[in-house]
């Protein structure tokens, strides 16, 4: 059993892309200790999203959701990063309003939605850092948007995993961005009614992550980014859905806590950490059609180590028992507002049985 389980993940990783995504990561951070620049984590976690929001169809497909992706999330961050600093109830206000529109964009399809539930999370992680006034507070933004841009261009013109086949288009680039937009305004009106399922699990989203930020704002949870973060990757339409992906997310989260622990006490300076991102980076990339908890036991411990790259953490064990705490916390708040805010069932069961 065990050799058809490893057999079927073998199957499915691309380690080629893990390696683009963790080589792209590795060098921001590689960077930023040749610079003595701690904020350059902030651009290995801009390549890293960009790597994750890539679609992997057409050439002219992948440049515009990597690069939608670096502007929506840099903007979107930095207004919410602006509105935090005028106090919690503003930096609610924004993730609320940011989310619920991340939510919505599900109404145009999984590409689209992957875009800007990126961007979504790093509105909510970049909450976490308000802007107090002068130019240094946002200069991060600048950093991030670079290992951004460095991403599109290393998969775009530097490592292309499979070169792209000249491409005949019937239409310009102008053609088919007004069809797209024209497509887009007919969804958006097939869906513009409080009562239509987008609406709904657009507001459910919205609500369950601005509650999540409340909670670990009001009770002083440190590291709260983690049940906000938890809210916006386990949330599902249904209950169905959200329940198990609650679940999974707590066993990748355990399991990739214990590898965080392990390898944060033998990597103790910014180039060992460095060093160490880049074959869990490309453990989580290759690995993520395999499964979601898989894919989240491999996302925590290289999400934890950029972190600690950027900011040492002193109490490593109170570091990790918050991190669960805001995992479990975030997980329970995205299934009882599945359960809660608009319900849904499946339509079949709706219809009256004749």
């Amino acid at each position: 059993m065990f050799k058809s389980l490893l057999a079927h993940a073998t199957d499915k990783a691309n380690l080629l892309e893990g390696m683009r995504a963790a080589s792209a990561s590795a060098i921001m951070l590689l960077v930023g200790c040749a610079l003595h620049a701690p904020d350059f984590a902030w651009a290995a976690i801009g390549a890293f999203w960009s790597s994750l929001a890539t679609a992997s169809d057409t050439a002219r497909n992948r440049l515009a959701s990597m690069l939608s992706f670096a502007a929506l999330s840099t903007l979107a961050g930095g207004l919410t990063t602006y509105a935090a600093s005028f106090g919690i109830a503003c930096g609610a206000l924004a993730i609320l309003v940011a989310v619920t529109a991340a939510g919505f964009t599900r109404i145009w399809g999984a590409k689209a939605y992957q875009v800007a539930i990126l961007a979504a999370t790093a509105c909510v992680v970049m909450v976490d850092r308000p802007w107090h006034g002068g130019a240094g507070g946002m200069a991060y933004l600048g950093v991030y948007l670079f290992g951004c841009l460095f991403a599109t261009a290393l998969s775009m013109l530097i490592w292309q995993l499979r070169p792209f086949e000249r491409e005949y288009h019937s239409t310009t680039w102008q053609q088919a961005l007004a069809r797209t937009l024209r497509d887009a305004v007919l969804t958006l009106r097939a869906h513009a009614s409080l009562s239509s399922d987008g609406a709904h699990f657009a507001l459910r989203l919205g609500i369950a992550t601005t509650v999540a930020y409340l909670t670990v704002h009001l009770l002083h949870l440190p590291y709260g980014y983690w049940a906000t973060m938890a809210v916006l990757l386990v949330l599902q339409p249904s209950a169905a859905g959200t329940w198990p992906r609650s679940v999974e997310r707590a066993l990748g989260t355990v399991v990739g806590t214990v590898i965080a622990v392990a390898i944060s006490g033998l990597a103790q300076s910014p180039l060992a950490i460095a060093v160490a991102v880049f074959p869990l980076i490309g453990l989580t990339m290759a690995l993520r059609p395999v499964g979601y908890g898989v894919f989240v036991a491999f996302l925590t411990p290289s999400f934890v180590l950029v972190a600690d790259y950027a900011m040492p953490v002193l109490d490593e064990y109170n570091y990790v028992l918050a991190r669960l705490e805001n995992n479990l916390l975030g997980s329970a708040i995205a299934v009882a507002a599945t359960l809660i805010l608009w319900p849904l069932t499946e339509r079949l069961r709706r219809k009256p049985i004749n």
